[in-house]
């Protein structure tokens, strides 16, 4: 569990081993920025001001209208990430003096890509569970054919710099 000063959140595992973060955010006029850079951190959480705040209704799923905001990838070298995510996609640099971590968005959010250094091993084996690909969803055909052109992809997936495919999609 964790105060990040932008959002809330509670990390979990999934069966096969990958984490997974539940976090809600704080409203964009609370966040605080320090020169051009987001300020994020890692506190500890307000457990009784979190309970406060929910109801007491019983557990019946997802809300409607949950969706991933974000997504992090351990990566071999934030400077390589900064150059395929923030120079090649063209992704904002939000948060870039983080211990060990790059985190990037696309209209001032805190972060819809966080990259970090933070694995403790090799990557994962062929039989291992991990992330293949995900999907970034792009406003427009003209955005997807400007992302494309500037990672110099023939088709709407590429594979960063450690084989995690990216797909390109319009909304």
């Amino acid at each position: 569990m964790a105060d990040h000063f932008v959002s809330e959140a509670f990390y979990l595992w999934d069966p096969d081993g990958l984490g997974i973060e539940v976090y809600a955010d704080r409203p964009r006029g609370a966040w605080k920025h320090n020169g051009g850079e987001l300020v994020m951190t890692t506190e500890d959480l307000d457990i009784g001001d979190l309970l406060e705040a929910g109801d007491d209704q019983p557990w019946t799923g997802m809300p409607p209208g949950t969706a991933i905001g974000h997504v992090h990838l351990h990566v071999g070298s934030l400077a390589e990430a900064e150059r395929f995510y923030h120079a090649g996609l063209g992704l904002d640099k939000m948060v870039w003096t983080y211990p060990g971590a790059l985190f990037l968005a696309a209209g001032y959010y805190h972060h819809h890509l966080g990259t970090n250094v933070w694995s403790p091993g090799p990557a994962a084996e062929e039989d291992e569970a991990r992330l293949l690909e995900w999907e970034l969803v792009l406003p427009s055909a003209e955005d997807v054919q400007g992302a494309r052109e500037s990672l110099r992809a023939s088709g709407d997936t590429v594979a960063d710099p450690w084989g995690t495919r990216l797909r390109l999609l319009k909304g």
